[in-house]
């Protein structure tokens, strides 16, 4: 089973196949700038990533000029179809993420807004025609979702690729 560690720092999960961050560190078998770039996997390739600590770190979006016109890229969204992608059907994303006080609020790397319960529905396909407007071309069926860690501060999330995708 091959397993991936998102943002895994200098040391990536016990029992990950690789672990994947934007900086070099001890456990990190690739650099990657996760939520800009593709992840430096092939399609279908990974059964289970893991991102604990990880996804309050990637910004909601990002607005630039080029030229004349403002762009605007979404790093969750693009960040979650590379998970997607990568994932084998009936593949899982486990994420863990700091979303109250003072765990999510204290960290100056941290970036609004924090990520909700209802931030998943998106991502799972619960909203109907609106993930579409956004980019959200595919949908994880969740899981698993409940607040977890002191005074509920930490949002555990379970999803899995479809075994079957339909389109």
């Amino acid at each position: 089973m091959i397993s991936v560690d998102l943002g895994c720092g200098a040391h990536r999960r016990l029992g990950t196949t690789y672990g994947v961050d934007c900086r070099p560190g001890p456990d990190v078998t690739h650099v990657c700038a996760i939520g800009f770039e593709p992840l430096p996997f092939a399609d279908a390739s990974i059964h289970q990533f893991w991102a604990t600590d990880f996804l309050e770190h990637l910004p909601a979006q990002v607005w630039w000029r080029a030229g004349m016109a403002w762009q605007v890229h979404y790093p969750r969204i693009f960040c979650l179809r590379e998970v997607y992608r990568c994932l084998v059907p009936g593949g899982g994303f486990c994420s863990l993420t700091p979303v109250g006080e003072p765990e999510w609020a204290q960290d100056p790397t941290h970036c609004a807004p924090p990520w909700r319960e209802e931030t998943w529905d998106y991502f799972c396909g619960q909203m109907g025609d609106v993930p579409g407007y956004y980019g959200i071309d595919f949908a994880f069926e969740l899981l698993e979702r409940k607040r977890t860690g002191p005074q509920a501060s930490y949002l555990w999330v379970v999803v899995r690729k479809p075994y079957t995708v339909h389109g």
